[in-house]
C-alpha cells in the first residue's frame, strides 16, 4: 500500500534490480536465484481504499489469498 502511482513503484523494483548492492530487495532476491522475469506489463492494482484502516485490512486479505506471493509480511496472522 502506498500513495505512489504505480509505473513509479515498478520502476523502483526495476531500477533496484539492475543497482550493485548488497541490500537486495524481496523480488531482487527472487529474480536472482530462481532466474525469475517480471511481467512489469501485467501488474495491476489490486484494491483501491482511502481508509487507512480499511486498506490495512484489504492489504492483509490480499497477501493471505496469494499462493505463490513474494510478501513477506508475518503481521498477517
Amino acid at each position: 500500500q502506498t500513495s505512489r502511482r504505480l509505473i513509479t513503484r515498478i520502476n523502483e523494483h526495476r531500477k533496484h534490480m539492475n543497482r550493485a548492492t548488497t541490500n537486495k530487495s524481496v523480488i531482487t532476491e527472487h529474480r536472482l536465484n530462481f532466474d525469475h522475469e517480471f511481467k512489469w506489463d501485467e501488474v495491476k492494482i489490486l484494491d483501491k481504499e482511502s481508509f487507512y484502516n480499511k486498506r490495512l485490512i484489504s492489504e492483509m486479505i490480499c497477501i493471505k489469498r496469494q499462493q505463490n506471493g513474494l510478501n513477506l509480511q508475518t503481521d498477517t496472522e
